[in-house]
């Protein structure tokens, strides 16, 4: 079982990166496309670090275009960053069109402290804006909140 296990959880590529920041607005917008490993995790994790010793708190925008293998050192790793800085992180802003990835947001949201918006990604702008306090968040409809077909 924990070789099928490992096997599960590891595999090559990995693409979790920074595609931006606005030091204004305090808020880090990270490219998930791809698997997850310790060292992508590990380098998101050293610089969120550093972005909170500097602005006191990182909003954050996931652009979860896809999401493959995911290590399990990786899951930890994020698992214990995340528990120690919860109150560092406001908001985050899921900017998805994978329905799984929209429940499980919608799941942890009123469980964590941070306010958690998800967002299609035709809808980026809006959920930069909403990290950003510009406009009030209202997340795309899913499939569910749209009237049947005739």
């Amino acid at each position: 079982m924990e070789n099928r296990v490992r096997t599960f959880f590891e595999r090559g590529f990995s693409m979790l990166k920074v595609i931006a920041e606005n030091s204004q607005h305090k808020y880090i917008e990270i490219l998930v496309d791809g698997d997850i490993n310790k060292d992508s995790v590990a380098a998101l994790l050293s610089l969120m670090q550093q972005r909170i010793s500097e602005w006191g708190e990182v909003n954050v925008l996931e652009d979860v275009r896809d999401i493959g293998k995911v290590e399990l050192a990786a899951f930890w790793k994020d698992l214990r960053f995340g528990i120690k800085n919860m109150d560092k992180f406001p908001r985050a802003a899921i900017v998805t069109d994978i329905h799984w990835v929209k429940n499980i947001s919608n799941f942890l949201d009123p469980i964590v402290s941070m306010d958690i918006e998800v967002f299609a990604r035709k809808d980026i702008e809006r959920a930069r804006n909403w990290l950003s306090g510009i406009e009030p968040a209202t997340p795309s409809p899913t499939p569910e909140d749209l009237p049947p077909s005739p």
